[in-house]
């Protein structure tokens, strides 16, 4: 996740446009609205979001992405965003378009489509949420194909819900493919001031992916036999031919120590047992795994991480979402003094990634010595060394890892 630089604040040009000018123009959007203050969102599919991400990731509260997720509980296909502060104005005063924007991305028949709101500037924090939807592209950013309409809840960890209409071809069967949140605070330059990406870190570029969804799989219930009994959308009466998986979810710790093996697990839905899952562990290489659901619908395989790694289950056609393991470093080092007056450091790193290591001493900035890991471990010869305490920083190579700092090494 790139650092965040603050644009020094100026005052507020008065003469500038308000928002649902520029919204009007065709920049962030067509103002239509709803009423704000709407008594909550409709719930997720079994209770479970196809979108989590981690707290704090984005650089302003309001446009942090806690989660994100599709519902068809009030009757029609809308996509909801729920954010750390649920405030729905920008923060940034000075870029040349103002405004906050919330986008929902997700592949329908190989496009991207999106569905936004956009939340005023804070010189204009009366001004009216807008709502679009239209197409995505790296190169040419968000085209909006016109307005839709939503509502917000303004609170800690609010909401905004937003209706996806259906005249893009999100009829029922359909799958939403790929679904993930982009969110930004005002543009500049033609280039948006991204905060978030959810799942995942801040880049637009960033790969990781929300769970798919297949619309009308979770509607409440559906008719099943002549006695008016009903059974939830997506399972099979009696000896009736089961529903294909309309959703799969995956669950993994989301760090690892030093390497090793972790266990990784998850289930289909409908459920039913022996539906072949495929995990990709997407790091420095792809690797996948095998696994088989048991009669409950749920899967679990051990795999090894020794480096940070993206997971993802496919079962029949349908992806959950990307869950990131973080592998972070361990390193411990032994300070040797000889007799000629020079020092041996030797020191162990766990996972043996490839990496720099700087000798550094007490609280300075700048290393005594220098070298790199190989196989897990270095070698550092030191003809001359000051008495102090020193500690070895290993960073791996290509952030395959979180960098570690070693216990304290004493020369004398």
């Amino acid at each position: 996740m790139r650092a965040h630089m603050h644009r020094r604040r100026r005052p507020w040009r008065r003469a500038a446009v308000g928002l649902t000018a520029l919204v009007a123009g065709g920049s962030l959007g067509t103002a239509v609205t709803a009423a704000t203050g709407a008594a909550g969102p409709p719930a997720a599919c079994h209770d479970n979001a196809q979108i989590t991400d981690a707290s704090g990731d984005g650089h302003h509260a309001a446009t942090d992405v806690l989660a994100a997720w599709f519902s068809e509980a009030g009757g029609r296909l809308q996509a909801v965003v729920q954010v750390r502060a649920g405030t729905w104005v920008a923060e940034h005063d000075d870029p040349e378009i103002p405004g906050s924007g919330f986008a929902v991305l997700f592949t329908v028949a190989g496009q991207t489509r999106f569905v936004r709101a956009t939340a005023p500037g804070p010189d204009h924090p009366g001004d009216p949420v807008a709502y679009d939807q239209g197409t995505y592209t790296r190169a040419g950013g968000f085209v909006s194909a016109g307005s839709t309409t939503g509502s917000t809840v303004t609170a800690t960890s609010g909401t905004v819900t937003i209706d996806v209409p259906a005249t893009i071809g999100v009829a029922a069967g359909v799958r939403l493919a790929d679904p993930f949140v982009l969110t930004y605070d005002g543009i500049t330059g033609g280039v948006p001031d991204w905060v978030d990406h959810a799942p995942g870190g801040t880049s637009p570029d960033d790969p990781s992916r929300g769970a798919d969804y297949i619309v009308g799989s979770c509607a409440a219930t559906t008719p099943t036999t002549g006695t008016g009994t009903t059974t939830p959308t997506g399972t099979a009466p009696g000896n009736a031919t089961p529903q294909p998986t309309n959703a799969v979810q995956l669950t993994a710790r989301a760090r690892v120590v030093g390497g090793g093996t972790i266990t990784v697990s998850g289930r289909v839905l409908p459920a039913r047992g022996g539906v072949p899952v495929m995990l990709t562990r997407h790091a420095h290489r792809t690797a996948r795994t095998k696994a088989t659901t048991k009669a409950d619908g749920t899967f679990s395989v051990k795999v090894p991480i020794q480096e940070t790694t993206e997971l993802r289950a496919v079962a029949e056609g349908i992806g959950s979402q990307t869950r990131t393991v973080t592998a972070f470093t361990t390193v411990k080092v032994k300070v040797v003094r000889r007799r000629d007056g020079s020092a041996v450091v030797t020191g162990t790193v766990r996972p043996k990634l490839p990496g720099r290591v700087l000798w550094l001493r007490g609280d300075a900035v700048t290393a005594s010595a220098r070298t790199t890991t190989s196989r897990g471990a270095f070698r550092l010869r030191l003809p001359h060394p000051r008495r102090g305490r020193y500690q070895a920083v290993v960073i791996p190579t290509g952030a395959r890892a979180e960098r570690a700092t070693s216990n304290t090494g004493v020369i004398r």
